[in-house]
């Protein structure tokens, strides 16, 4: 393990972090792409959903600065007295970092407990119900066969003119036709957002590609790279500290990786011979 600042070193869990496997240009330090399982693509995804006002107040509480304007604005509107607002006795956090869902959420959040430190999400809005005629053998244009339906239950029927009343199921389903579990339906299925086989190049940019051998080759060609040995090979395990300059710096640059993980910024590191 590469020598570090032990202030810095990220609290980690007993199962680890999500990791990078980084390669490095010995000669510029230039992080020249990453691999990253599931768990690590998962988490640079969800930081496309964090909000600016979430954002702006975990920088705050690790001491970071929030790019531009938006630490102050985001301090500034904390600071202002309940009067000035609507509600009388606003929900601060709820109005100024509300927090959608995001894989991102626990590294970024650190040591907190997500449900204390984050405002409850809003209550779901009620099930839609769909209403139908009964159709009968007195009215021969919808006998058997309704072809109308509405959500406003007792609506008269535009083909027969009986009351909408009998309410039909909603089953929803995937883009094949198959049926959807009430999880996969909410997006939820097995957890995070890409399949869990899933390996990918991600670039200094954190553009995310596929992996191939291909890939990788062309890769080399175009940095210009025509020995191997001068690259290097380095694991990072992403914590708390990790998690919120990738944030920060992932608003200012686009040379992320090589500027948090091979710049001089102060974290630990984990040798790439596991």
């Amino acid at each position: 393990m590469a020598t570090a600042a032990k202030e810095a070193a990220p609290a980690k869990g007993a199962a680890g972090g999500p990791q990078l496997k980084l390669l490095v240009d010995k000669r510029s330090r230039r992080v020249l792409y990453a691999e990253a399982r599931k768990d690590a693509v998962d988490f640079l995804i969800g930081l496309l959903r964090v909000p600016a006002g979430l954002a702006a107040r975990v920088l705050a509480k690790h001491g970071e600065r929030a790019p531009g304007s938006l630490g102050a604005l985001y301090a500034g509107a904390a600071s202002l007295d309940d009067a000035f607002f609507v509600s009388g006795k606003p929900n601060r956090a709820a109005l100024l970092s509300p927090a959608p869902p995001s894989a991102a959420l626990p590294l970024l959040l650190g040591g907190e407990d997500t449900a204390e430190a984050l405002p409850p999400p809003p209550p779901p809005p009620p099930a839609k119900r769909y209403f139908r005629c009964a159709g009968g053998p007195f009215y021969s244009s919808c006998s058997g066969n309704p072809t109308t339906v509405t959500d406003v239950s007792g609506l008269p029927c535009p083909v027969c003119g009986q009351p909408m009343t009998v309410e039909m199921k909603w089953t929803p389903g995937d883009a094949q036709g198959k049926p959807a579990t009430a999880q996969e339906a909410a997006g939820e299925g097995s957890g995070g957002y890409v399949k869990d086989v899933v390996t990918c190049l991600v670039m200094d940019d954190l553009t995310i590609e596929p992996i191939s051998t291909i890939s990788a080759i062309m890769l080399l060609k175009k940095f210009n790279i025509n020995d191997c040995s001068a690259l290097e090979e380095m694991t990072v395990e992403l914590g708390t500290k990790e998690a919120v300059m990738l944030l920060r710096v992932s608003m200012e640059s686009a040379t992320v990786l090589t500027d948090v993980f091979s710049g001089g910024v102060a974290i630990d590191r984990v040798d790439g011979d596991q």
